[in-house]
């Protein structure tokens, strides 16, 4: 599927199960599972993968200036849970791990189980609540893939692939899911526990 496809599903998907029940958790968790959708895709080629990268750094970047200009209390949870150093050594593991996986060819490593469980490591070293968003999301893109007609890797380095070969990864199948994954993240945005909580907190101060 394509990239915008995963992106949604896997916000989506991760949602739908983890249920954040604090505005840190969603944020944080929304914006791990938005990498964890898409970085699989990043063994796609060169240009691909400056995207899917840009992508990470921009949504890291959006988490970062929500909790400083909304207090959502992501860097407070982090101190609590880990260390600069925690954080550091989590991030260049990351960024290697990623390095390696973009000079593989496509579904390949970076669509393996192997892959999905080193990344969610790095993730839970760097911040242990988002560490099962980006695992769900992770693993949503590698069950949309294997729908195409391209095998994966998914038990790397065992040459045999995986493959449903039920529809085109452009396909109507895509555009479809691709709909019904943006509705489900709005959906899920606004019935969220925290969202409901803001909001239940606005009526509270209405003059009626």
């Amino acid at each position: 599927m394509l990239g915008r496809t995963h992106f949604f599903i896997g916000i989506s998907a991760a949602l739908a199960v983890m249920q954040p029940s604090s505005m840190s958790t969603l944020v944080a968790g929304a914006g791990a599972a938005a990498i964890g959708g898409m970085i699989s895709d990043i063994d796609s080629g060169t240009s691909q993968a400056d995207k899917i990268m840009t992508a990470a750094i921009a949504i890291t970047a959006v988490v970062i200036f929500a909790d400083c200009k909304f207090h959502v209390g992501i860097y407070e949870r982090l101190m609590r849970n880990s260390s600069i150093a925690r954080l550091l050594t989590g991030a260049m593991a990351f960024i290697i791990i990623c390095t390696y996986g973009s000079g593989q060819p496509h579904r390949s490593f970076m669509h393996s189980f192997l892959s999905m469980f080193m990344l969610t490591a790095c993730m839970d070293v760097i911040y242990p609540d988002a560490a099962p968003y980006f695992a769900i999301a992770y693993a949503s893109h590698l069950a949309l893939d294997m729908l195409n007609y391209r095998r994966l890797q998914l038990i790397w380095p065992m040459k045999r692939g995986f493959s449903l070969k039920l529809c085109s990864s452009q396909g109507l199948i895509n555009h479809l899911l691709l709909s019904a994954g943006m509705v489900c993240v709005v959906l899920e945005l606004v019935t969220s526990i925290p969202a409901r909580g803001l909001a239940a907190r606005i009526v509270s101060f209405l003059p009626f």
